[in-house]
């Protein structure tokens, strides 16, 4: 007969923390989340975490620079600074990472150009719609692009001083 209970022996949280790092790059917050759901105790996680931080495993301010780097060319500091957040970051070590890579002239120029780009691509879909002519005599254009992409940006976290600046910088460009 085969028992009906497992005879695997149980994971140590060393194990299952260098199984989920494995993945993924987690922070602190993170990795001591999963292994709270996964059952372990608090003793027993903050010393598989403290031991994680002596091997290098674990460093939540390399994370935080790795993160908002591969995150600048699609993000804007605001969202970027709300997901890293939500990963349970320090506000220091956000502050500290964000100051590293993004100044607002550099924002203002990934901004513009996601709208330039996304001008192009919105402007062929515009051409190719079905009912063309129903949505060209109610809306305008330039306005419905306008509208398109104000909405994107604005859900990729920028200010909308700036969507605004860049889509009329992308209108004055139009003009000429």
């Amino acid at each position: 007969m085969v028992p009906l209970t497992s005879s695997k022996p149980r994971r140590t949280a060393k194990e299952a923390a260098l199984d989920c790092l494995s993945r993924r790059a987690l922070t602190h917050y993170e990795l001591e989340t999963r292994l709270k759901e996964k059952g372990y105790e608090s003793l027993e996680i903050n010393a598989v975490l403290e031991k994680l931080r002596e091997w290098g495993y674990l460093n939540d301010q390399e994370l935080a620079v790795m993160y908002s780097k591969s995150r600048l060319k699609r993000y804007s500091r605001r969202r970027v600074q709300q997901d890293m957040h939500n990963r349970g970051l320090e506000p220091e070590l956000i502050e500290q990472a964000l100051g590293q890579n993004y100044s607002s002239d550099e924002e203002f120029e990934q901004c513009l150009t996601l709208a330039e780009r996304w001008w192009v691509q919105e402007a062929k879909r515009w051409e190719h719609k079905i009912d063309v002519e129903k949505t060209k005599k109610t809306i305008p254009r330039e306005l419905g692009l306008q509208q398109k992409i104000a909405r994107k940006l604005i859900q990729r976290g920028y200010p909308s001083d700036m969507v605004r600046n860049v889509l009329s910088h992308i209108q004055d460009n139009q003009g000429e």
